[in-house]
C-alpha cells in the first residue's frame, strides 16, 4: 500500500526528472537556436534590519551570502538595511521599487533575500517582517520606538506586477514564510520562493543550523558539481534539504505566479562582453504559441530532447517568417487515463489473452 512517505519520494523523483529535462532542453535549443542561454543579468538585493535593532544578528551570515552572489557567480549585489528613522514599510517599498526599476528586463533574473524575525498576521492575511520578536521593544533603547516592522505583502506587489518582464526568485530566512504560497496567480514568467520553513513553521536564527548556513553551504557545494553549468532552484532546495542540521526543518520551494513548471536557473555568469557576443533577442514577446505532442512515453531522455530540439530548430530556420523568439520547455505530464481508454485497454488484453489460448489448444491438435 501506498504510504506518504512513498508518495512523496516518487513525487520528489518526479520533479527531479522535470528539472534534468528543463536543464537538458534549456541548453540544446538555445545551442541549436543560437540564442542566448541563460539570463543576461542577475541582479542581487539582500534585506536585513540595520545593527541596532538586529536582536537575530544577521550581519556575518548576509555578508557571506553576498560575496557567493558577488564574487563566485558574478551577480550584481546590494545589502540595504531597514531601520526607523522613517516607517520601515516605506523603505522597503522604496528598495524593491528602484531594485526593479534599474534591473528588470525581459532577459534578466531579479534575486531577492530577507533575513530577519517574521510572523504572519492571521487577522490581514499578510506575512510581517519585524526587527525583534517584541516589535515595540527596542534592546538598545530599552524603550518604545517606531514599530520596526513592515507587511512583506504589500511591499512584494511590485515584484508581481504586470508591468515586470524579468524572472523574480525571493527567498526568505523568516519564520511562517511558506504561508505566502497561497496567493500564487498565472503569468508567462517565472517567479518563485524559496522558504526557509514550512506552513505555520520557525525557523533557527543565525548560526551552524540557519537556513542562510544551509543555502550558502549548498550554492558552494552545486557550483563545484556544475563548474560554469546550469542548475535550478529545484536542485537548489534539494541541496538544502539534504543538510542534516534542516532536517527538523525543510525549506520549500513555491510557484508565487503558477503557469507552468519552468524553475529558475542559477548559473555563475560570464563576464558581460562575452555576453554580449550572441545577439541579443530583440523585443518582448506579442504572443505565446501553445502546441501538444502526445508522445510514448511521460518522460524523455537527453538524447530524445537533442533530437527534438534539433528538428525543431531546424523547421524554423526561417525565424523571421513567424518572428520566432525561443521555444521554452513548459513541462511533460502524464496523459491522463480514462474509463473508456482503461476499459479499452482490458477488452483488447482478455481478446489478446483468447486469441493466445486458442493457438495453445490448436497446436496442440496439430
Amino acid at each position: 500500500n501506498a504510504t506518504p512517505e512513498s508518495f512523496k519520494s516518487e513525487n520528489d523523483e518526479a520533479q527531479k526528472r522535470a528539472s534534468e529535462m528543463q536543464l537538458w532542453w534549456d541548453e540544446a535549443i538555445a545551442r541549436k537556436m543560437n540564442i542566448p542561454d541563460g539570463y543576461h543579468n542577475v541582479a542581487v538585493l539582500l534585506v536585513k534590519w540595520a545593527d541596532n535593532l538586529d536582536e537575530l544578528g544577521t550581519r556575518e551570515e548576509t555578508e557571506e551570502l553576498r560575496d557567493i552572489f558577488k564574487y563566485q557567480f558574478h551577480y550584481e549585489t546590494q545589502i540595504v538595511e531597514l531601520n526607523v528613522a522613517s516607517k520601515p514599510q516605506h523603505q522597503l517599498n522604496r528598495h524593491l521599487s528602484a531594485f526593479v526599476e534599474k534591473h528588470d528586463g525581459p532577459h534578466n533574473l531579479m534575486i531577492v533575500y530577507y533575513t530577519g524575525h517574521g510572523i504572519y498576521r492571521e487577522d490581514g492575511k499578510y506575512l510581517q517582517l519585524s526587527a525583534y520578536v517584541n516589535i515595540f521593544f527596542s534592546p538598545i533603547s530599552c524603550g518604545l520606538v517606531k514599530e520596526a516592522c513592515a507587511n512583506w505583502n504589500k511591499a512584494e506587489e511590485v515584484l508581481r506586477d504586470d508591468e515586470v518582464e524579468g524572472d523574480v526568485l525571493t527567498i526568505l530566512d523568516t519564520c511562517f514564510s511558506s504561508n505566502l504560497a497561497k496567493s500564487g496567480r498565472e503569468d508567462v514568467r517565472t517567479y518563485e520562493l524559496l522558504s526557509a520553513c514550512g506552513f505555520d513553521s520557525i525557523t533557527e536564527g543565525p548560526g551552524e543550523n540557519s537556513f542562510t548556513r544551509a543555502l550558502i553551504d549548498a550554492l558552494k557545494e552545486l557550483l563545484e558539481k556544475y563548474k560554469d553549468g546550469s542548475f535550478t532552484t529545484f536542485h537548489l532546495n534539494q541541496q538544502i534539504l539534504l543538510n542534516p542540521a534542516r532536517r527538523s526543518t525543510p525549506s520549500q520551494l513555491w510557484y508565487r505566479l503558477r503557469h507552468h513548471e519552468r524553475h529558475i536557473r542559477l548559473a555563475p555568469l560570464q563576464p558581460a562582453q562575452n555576453r554580449l557576443r550572441k545577439p541579443s533577442l530583440p523585443r518582448p514577446p506579442r504572443g505565446y504559441l501553445t502546441l501538444r505532442f502526445a508522445l510514448r512515453d511521460d518522460t524523455l531522455n537527453q538524447q530524445q530532447i537533442e533530437f527534438l530540439t534539433q528538428k525543431l530548430s531546424d523547421a524554423f530556420k526561417n525565424k523571421a517568417l513567424v518572428g520566432l523568439h525561443r521555444i521554452d520547455w513548459l513541462g511533460i505530464k502524464p496523459a491522463r487515463s480514462t474509463h473508456f481508454g482503461r476499459a479499452a485497454l482490458a477488452l483488447y488484453a482478455c481478446a489478446q489473452w483468447k486469441k493466445f489460448l486458442n493457438k495453445r489448444r490448436q497446436e496442440k491438435k496439430e
